[in-house]
């Protein structure tokens, strides 16, 4: 028992992702469930022997939806998914109200692997909170803007490197997104942008260990902290 125990946890703890499609769902559950370790799958259904759809970090938050025997069924990415519960904690949802996912406002901004979550971080370069999503992809592949909006930044400077910086008014909510590490840049400061337009291309400019885009999505306007969140959000609840 205990060897098939350490199989189980082995499983649903190795980083590996997958592009898989389901119907959309709505999240209607006054409970959630947040996530007490690292690099925790999320499978298309209640077995190991299912799809691996998505990987988790240490306190990433989903709306939940149930249990089905060692599992927790959750929302994720606006689909129903599967993470084994041993690695989750249940709490009651302030927002009592149902709530729909935001997962129509913003798209995906590349095609890459996820190669660093939302959440705390190692400390590299002197951060210790990662403010958005690394999604690592060859040089040169093309960054498209997330949501329409109007170009607030296009320029090479500081610890994003070649970078955007998008703000969108969406359904009276305020966001503004950021594309940095860029190695090419094809919008200007001031430019009005729709969603799915192209904006530049991957690359490894400023502080970065390899060729890939960090995006980031800041509810409001775009404010900044190195050890938290400030006003970012997680953008894979969003996408």
């Amino acid at each position: 028992m205990k060897n098939k125990v350490i199989l189980i946890a082995s499983s649903v703890l190795l980083t590996t992702t997958f592009s898989m499609h389901s119907p959309k769902v709505e999240a209607s559950s006054a409970y959630k469930v947040k996530v007490k370790t690292d690099n925790l799958r999320v499978r298309t259904a209640p077995s190991l022997n299912y799809n691996i759809v998505g990987v988790t970090n240490t306190g990433q938050t989903f709306s939940y939806l149930g249990k089905k025997g060692a599992w927790t069924k959750v929302l994720y990415k606006g689909n129903t998914r599967y993470i084994y519960s041993s690695y989750l904690k249940k709490y009651k949802s302030h927002v009592a109200k149902k709530m729909t996912y935001n997962e129509s406002l913003f798209a995906s901004p590349t095609k890459g692997r996820l190669t660093q979550g939302y959440g705390k971080s190692n400390g590299a370069y002197g951060y210790t909170f990662h403010n958005g999503v690394d999604l690592a992809a060859t040089k040169g592949t093309p960054v498209y803007a997330s949501a329409s909006g109007k170009v607030t930044t296009s320029k090479n400077s500081g610890a994003y490197g070649k970078h955007v910086m998008i703000s969108h008014s969406l359904k009276n909510q305020k966001y503004v997104t950021v594309y940095a590490h860029m190695n090419s840049l094809s919008v200007k400061s001031g430019q009005t942008v729709s969603k799915g337009m192209k904006i530049g291309t991957v690359g490894n400019t400023g502080n970065s260990f390899g060729n890939h885009l960090h995006f980031e999505i800041h509810k409001n306007s775009y404010k900044y902290s190195s050890y938290s969140a400030a006003n970012s959000v997680n953008p894979l609840n969003y996408l």
